[in-house]
């Protein structure tokens, strides 16, 4: 019997009470910080898990409205109703940089190795 340590130093696991009614979203505009603009640090890369594909689109739709209009590509969603060629050119994007989030079903989430992912929310 082989037994591995699951302690991982640079995991943190947190809780965030959410502050607003489930359907605005806007318990995760902590993600975008205010004001921010372009020329600005990014955020870091996040992935939000939600249960259902019309609650990662809206999501994601929220999260544009924090976001100048040109930078809003920045944040998209991802499900399974979506083709395998996507999903390996959003995955290359987020892997560049090119995109910093996701909201998704756990479709996405499945096989993918990006380590410098900073958050993981379960919605």
């Amino acid at each position: 019997m082989i037994h591995h340590s699951s302690d991982c130093p640079n995991i943190k696991i947190g809780v965030r009470k959410i502050k607003h009614a489930l359907n605005s979203y806007a318990s995760l505009a902590f993600l975008i910080p205010t004001g921010w603009k372009v020329g600005d640090l990014p955020p870091p890369k996040f992935l939000i898990f939600f249960d259902s594909i019309l609650e990662a689109i809206n999501a994601a739709l929220y999260l544009h409205k924090c976001l100048p209009s040109d930078m809003q590509d920045k944040i998209k969603w991802f499900n399974a109703d979506m083709m395998g060629e996507y999903k390996d050119v959003e995955l290359a994007h987020l892997i560049s940089g090119a995109t910093w989030g996701y909201c998704m079903t756990d479709s996405f989430g499945m096989g993918i190795d990006v380590p410098d992912i900073m958050l993981i929310i379960q919605w």
